[in-house]
């Protein structure tokens, strides 16, 4: 015979209170034929909360000895599992209806008096419970006539915004997914799909509406087929973020899987390299197969030496703030003869341990420039020609770093901007590509980063600065 000490110590620690949650449990009639969510209290600080789902039913008849019978079924999510709680409660909902279709047609649940913790309601949800946890889905036969089929479908975080610069790189091999029942508009635009296009170009290229386009996009990245990068650019700066001496620079399976995916000598499979990685967490991992050779693996100097895992990392932390990439790979030429470059600065951005230091042009609006403007106009009164003003000297400031450890926007304007003080050079209001100032100054406030200009405004960065020069105004270039 057991004392009340040792049934205590032999019964399971409850994970909540009941008492304080049986008013929503067992509700009363008002809350029922409603979804109700809710945590409970903790019994101690330390304690791992829950998360309780359950759809109350409230019936009501002469037959029953109250005039009314209520029934709930509630499921109990721990908190890691609370980001899938829309999946849950699909299945909360579903059991609900069934069981009261059950109820009303047979007396399912109010005929069942067997004793608690036994009978085949009780059976019932514990063959829901395991085989939800263990495979996600169950089919298990009530009677002869209905059978509880549910299922969980995995729930995804709303895709980021695709705008009309981004980059898309599949995660996934397209081929082995795509049929002839997927949409036409998807149909037309994957095979456009290569890392390079921006988002405009490839839905120009397809012949297909940018809408659609943008909207087949935001399926595929819902979905973990896609990633948004930056347009590669040589004039484009790049630098190590807070990450870089946690993966790359520590980790020797990621230099070799840098060394395959960037080797030139591997570059007709390129198409074929990205695969979705076994975590699913959406970054590029590369065929094992291409790993199986240490001596094919590391790409040549132009000496004939290998470029081995710290000649990698080595450079990656050359890129920093106010370097170019073509700046960059003139310091590295060597070191990068038989390099992708692209595929280079891609891999440090799908991993996480290489940023892009984005510009934005920014118009001061002090009246500068405007003032030169005057004294120009003024001057071609009175003489009949244009006076030509002496330009300042453009600053060559190296911009800050912006990476993660650091506060954005701090001494923004002593270290990371760079000044382009030019005065007016021409009086027309528009350039060869019909590019008038209106139309440029809505993109001139330091919220539009290039890349976002030069593809509204279709020219190259090369173009926009020289238009930018032109400008009636001081702008000022950001790098952020």
């Amino acid at each position: 015979m057991q004392t009340s000490d040792e049934t205590d110590a032999a019964q399971p620690t409850p994970f909540f209170s009941f008492p304080a949650i049986s008013s929503f449990i067992i509700p009363r009639q008002s809350l029922c034929g409603n979804l109700i969510s809710l945590s409970p209290p903790t019994p101690s600080p330390n304690s791992p909360s829950y998360l309780i789902l359950g759809y109350p039913v409230c019936l009501t008849s002469p037959s029953y000895p109250r005039n009314e019978f209520i029934f709930n079924f509630a499921i109990v999510l721990s908190h890691a599992e609370s980001p899938d709680v829309n999946a849950y409660k699909s299945v909360v909902t579903k059991l609900a209806h069934l069981m009261r279709s059950l109820e009303e047609q047979s007396h399912f649940l109010s005929r069942d008096t067997s004793a608690p913790g036994t009978g085949k309601l009780y059976s019932l949800c514990e063959m829901l419970m395991e085989d939800l946890n263990n495979y996600c889905e169950c089919m298990i036969p009530i009677d002869e006539l209905n059978t509880l089929n549910i299922k969980l479908f995995p729930t995804y975080h709303p895709p980021p915004p695709v705008k009309a610069w981004h980059v898309p790189i599949f995660t996934v091999r397209p081929q082995t997914l795509m049929d002839e029942n997927w949409d036409l508009t998807m149909q037309r635009i994957v095979p456009y799909i290569n890392g390079v296009r921006s988002v405009k170009q490839i839905a120009l290229l397809a012949d297909a509406d940018y809408k659609l386009t943008r909207s087949c996009m935001k399926h595929l990245l819902y979905y973990g087929c896609l990633l948004l990068l930056d347009i590669f650019s040589f004039n484009a700066i790049y630098a190590p973020t807070a990450e870089f001496s946690t993966t790359i620079a520590s980790d020797k399976e990621m230099q070799r899987e840098c060394a395959s995916y960037v080797n030139t000598k591997f570059a007709p499979m390129a198409q074929e390299m990205a695969v979705q990685s076994p975590d699913g967490n959406g970054d590029v991992a590369l065929d094992p197969g291409i790993l199986d050779d240490e001596d094919d693996i590391w790409p040549l100097t132009a000496n004939g030496k290998k470029v081995d895992g710290v000649g990698i990392v080595q450079l990656f932390a050359t890129l920093r703030q106010g370097l170019s990439v073509r700046e960059w790979y003139t310091e590295n030429s060597n070191a990068l003869a038989n390099i992708d470059l692209r595929r280079f600065i891609t891999f440090g951005v799908i991993k996480g341990f290489v940023y892009r230091v984005h510009k934005y042009a920014y118009l001061t609006g002090d009246g500068v420039a405007n003032g030169v403007a005057k004294q120009k106009a003024s001057a071609r009164k009175s003489t009949g020609r244009p006076i030509i003003a002496d330009r300042p000297k453009r600053r060559t400031t190296i911009a800050r770093s912006m990476s993660s450890e650091r506060r954005i926007g701090e001494d923004d304007d002593v270290d990371s901007i760079r000044k382009l003080r030019q005065t007016v050079g021409s009086d027309e209001d528009s350039d060869a590509n019909g590019i008038s100032n209106e139309r440029l100054k809505k993109y001139l406030d330091g919220t539009h980063c290039f890349d976002e200009i030069c593809t509204a405004l279709e020219i190259s960065e090369k173009e926009l600065m020289e238009r930018i020069k032109r400008y009636p105004g001081e702008v000022l270039v950001i790098h952020r």
